[in-house]
């Protein structure tokens, strides 16, 4: 008795089930973090703003970066926004920052729906 007995096209069957399966899920991906600009835990003279770079395109109206001093307290009053000419950049404008330590949260919601967020920290010089 064979424990698995396929013909030749079942199991092309089921190879290009498994192929399409393969392709479908990288369809689906997160936008996770690439890189960000100040980078977490760099020590840096005040910065402009805050840019995040993702490998999907970003959702705008539920993607967002906030930013809090060290106290916890918010630290940019305005919205951020993703960039018109290419949505796998988000950025947040900052005011003019003190010395200090400040923590980046992010929220990226990818065009397929799917969410991510995430921290990191830079510090004033």
């Amino acid at each position: 008795m064979k424990l698995f007995d396929f013909s030749v096209p079942a199991l092309r069957a089921l190879m290009s089930g498994a192929l399409a399966l393969a392709v479908s899920s990288t369809a689906f991906a997160h936008a996770h973090l690439v890189s960000s600009v100040p980078a977490a835990n760099a020590e840096v003279a005040a910065p402009g703003d805050v840019t995040i770079h993702f490998t999907e395109p970003l959702e705008p109206a539920f993607s967002r970066i906030t930013l809090a001093d060290a106290s916890g307290k918010p630290a940019a009053t305005t919205a951020s926004a993703v960039d018109g000419q290419d949505a796998r950049v988000m950025r947040l404008a900052l005011p003019p920052l003190g010395a200090g330590r400040y923590a980046v949260h992010w929220i990226a919601v990818a065009t397929d729906g799917h969410r991510t967020q995430g921290d990191f920290a830079f510090n004033v010089k």
